[in-house]
């Protein structure tokens, strides 16, 4: 199994370093070794065959992680920073992601410095195959944190907010202005529909305002929101960290 990753930063190479090492990325043998050549080698077959020799000229550094046993390359290709990664185990690789991931906007947070995810999904696919099997939302920032959990919980986000317009302008309609008659039976009974509907409109707003409010929360847990590749509703899969 492999996947990939891309962003841009304004990390220091010593910043990557950290990261990698803090996280246990960091190989004992040399960069310029023969296992480190072994390693480039064989993420070579994941590589696109016209982004071959680019990745081969690139300046990169190798990883190889020693809890996971998950290695791969980190390279700078295009002004954009790649990482890609194998295991043959996909819980592992799917977790390795996600911690890449977190330690790297914790850094960036920490170190008041920018990191920038590209906006495509995270495939996990199946070596000498090109259909992923998962597939990630990098969750980076409140503002994706908030677009997928629109896209996620469009009928509760919808009814929030068409419920608190449709609060709203009960409370004005329902507002004892001068024009309103006593005397006219037909006017009081439209006005105490309206009165009661309000009650109605704030309990259903409030609760699904509630359970999208729930939602996004939970996302503040996740870098990487996972789904089964290919679902037409994009069914959500657990996440291990």
């Amino acid at each position: 199994m492999h996947a990939k990753i891309m962003f841009t930063s304004n990390f220091e190479d010593e910043s990557l370093i950290i990261i990698l090492k803090g996280n246990q990325w960091w190989p004992v043998f040399d960069q310029k070794s023969k296992d480190a050549e072994k390693i480039v080698t064989e993420m070579k077959d994941s590589v696109k065959e016209s982004d071959i020799p680019l990745f081969l000229e690139s300046k990169k550094f190798v990883l190889l992680s020693a809890v996971t046993e998950t290695h791969g390359t980190l390279s700078f290709e295009n002004n954009t920073w790649v990482l890609r990664l194998l295991n043959p185990n996909l819980s592992l690789l799917q977790l390795d992601c996600q911690v890449f991931v977190h330690k790297c906007i914790k850094h960036a947070t920490q170190m008041q410095q920018t990191i920038n995810f590209y906006d495509r999904p995270v495939q996990l696919v199946e070596r000498n195959r090109k259909d992923p099997i998962i597939e990630g939302k990098i969750l980076a920032s409140k503002k994706d944190r908030l677009s997928y959990a629109r896209k996620q919980k469009k009928v509760e986000y919808s009814i929030g907010v068409i419920g608190l317009s449709v609060f709203v302008v009960l409370l004005i309609v329902t507002y004892p202005w001068p024009f309103r008659d006593p005397g006219n039976q037909a006017q009081m009974w439209l006005f105490t529909i309206f009165e009661k509907l309000i009650g109605s409109v704030a309990i259903t707003a409030l609760i699904s305002y509630a359970q999208f409010h729930a939602f996004y929360a939970s996302l503040h847990e996740d870098s990487i929101k996972w789904s089964i590749a290919g679902e037409p509703e994009k069914k959500a899969i657990k996440t291990l960290i």
